[in-house]
């Protein structure tokens, strides 16, 4: 074809692409790691040791931002609120894949969320989606329910 040149799709030149990229590049040895931890030490020494994994990229953070502390009480109650939240999850994360769970099947079910969370920011959020979105939808939720069978 001539004249014909690649035409590089949007996302992939967004920011927030990459964020996903790099966030999914995290989270999966996170899985594994998750599972390898759980099989040999106890799951609230998991969930201890998992916080302060945390610490030295708080740390980091507030060096970076020159110990600047956000001065939005209701981002800072969110702030804690995901803290809290994220603790719990990974703490029954953790639960889960000790002993003879399946890690396939716990890491595919607990990876749905983003079924919840799509549902409420329609309802709350008032955000719209598309056919295509429903269709994504409406195959995780059948997924759901095949990993569960």
């Amino acid at each position: 074809m001539e004249g014909a040149y690649l035409r590089i799709p949007k996302a992939l030149r967004e920011r927030w692409f990459w964020c996903c990229i790099f966030c999914l590049a995290c989270y999966v040895p996170w899985i594994f790691v998750s599972k390898l931890g759980g099989e040999e030490i106890p799951v609230r020494t998991m969930q201890y040791l998992f916080n302060w994994g945390s610490l030295p990229i708080a740390l980091l953070y507030l060096v970076i931002r020159r110990f600047k502390i956000e001065k939005s009480f209701s981002g800072i109650v969110y702030g804690l609120i995901v803290g809290v939240l994220s603790g719990l999850g990974q703490l029954f994360l953790f639960a889960a894949y000790q002993g003879p769970a399946n890690t396939s099947v716990v890491t595919v079910l607990t990876s749905l969320y983003p079924i919840v969370t799509v549902i409420l920011a329609v309802i709350f959020l008032r955000e719209r989606l598309s056919k295509t979105q429903l269709a994504g939808l409406g195959f995780a939720v059948i997924a759901l329910v095949i990993f569960s069978l």
